[in-house]
């Protein structure tokens, strides 16, 4: 997370929904960011963002997201920051998302894909897509 995004969290039990960041063209507009550092919306005003985090932040998590992985991703826990250039997009699922950190798995690993795991920073920017690139 950046030290100028806001951390949302929702009312009723203070669990971490996700940010808000500055938005590049809005003075009074804030794009809603989930907890792995990727826009969860458009830019809005902070009011509709907060709520837009507050009812979806969390289930934005639990879906396909897109990484550029080595094929076969190694056992163990590989370093995604900065891929090289023979790496592919593939789809991959969220397994743990800290303020500084987040951890993916391929969506449907080979045998020799088992415990294997890659790590990205929050926020993952473009390094993680939810849709395929």
């Amino acid at each position: 997370m950046t030290t100028s995004w806001e951390v949302v969290h929702r009312t009723d039990d203070g669990e971490r929904v996700g940010y808000l960041a500055p938005a590049a063209d809005g003075v009074d507009l804030v794009v809603p960011m989930t907890l792995a550092g990727t826009p969860a919306g458009g830019p809005l005003p902070a009011d509709e963002a907060t709520a837009l985090l507050t009812a979806t932040g969390l289930a934005l998590l639990a879906r396909r997201w897109w990484c550029r992985l080595p094929s076969p991703l190694p056992r163990g826990v590989t370093d995604a920051r900065q891929p090289d250039d023979g790496w592919s997009w593939q789809p991959t699922l969220l397994v743990e998302v800290s303020p500084h950190e987040l951890r993916v798995r391929p969506e449907w690993p080979a045998p020799e894909e088992t415990g294997a795991l890659a790590v990205l920073p929050v926020p993952a920017g473009r390094l993680l897509r939810s849709a395929p690139p």
